[in-house]
């Protein structure tokens, strides 16, 4: 066959790295969720975290406390707003990062689907083809059998 490929062959090879890049695309998107997915957890465990600290406060300041400890608290707190407050920037660009991935899986999706449709419809044309020209042969054939009085 050499370096000659069939129409068929051409929009096969194409559907195929379409695909491969649909796959890759996906497995991509898979990653970006399950990224978010873990962030998301850390934040609410830092949500977590925090309630059970304010909690852990108000009875302390019910009971009375000193200067140190209230300093203590207010610092810890500090660190864990500002520990949130980055994580949940973390998380806005994760999203970013999913819905980018996603329309990127989409356009490949389709963009695979389009190349199956159309490699469906150059077979059926292929089919079409091979009929015409076995019917076109078949009637030669018989033209001839008809003139060499075989018809």
């Amino acid at each position: 066959m050499g370096c000659f490929m069939t129409k068929v062959q051409r929009f096969r090879q194409l559907e195929q790295m379409a695909e491969h890049a649909c796959d890759k695309a996906g497995r991509e998107l898979g990653e970006a969720q399950d990224n978010h997915s873990k962030e998301q957890e850390q934040l609410k465990q830092l949500t977590g975290f925090f309630d059970e600290y304010r909690e852990r406060f108000n009875n302390a300041g019910a009971t009375g406390m000193n200067a140190r400890q209230l300093g203590d608290f207010r610092a810890f707190f500090g660190q864990l707003d500002n520990a949130i407050e980055s994580q949940r920037q973390t998380l806005v660009g994760l999203g970013a990062k999913v819905t980018e991935r996603q329309t990127l899986w989409i356009e490949k999706h389709q963009r695979t689907q389009s190349l199956s449709q159309a490699l469906v419809q150059v077979q059926k044309e292929q089919l079409v083809q091979r009929n015409k020209r076995e019917q076109k042969e078949q009637d030669e054939r018989s033209g001839l059998a008809s003139k060499d009085g075989w018809g």
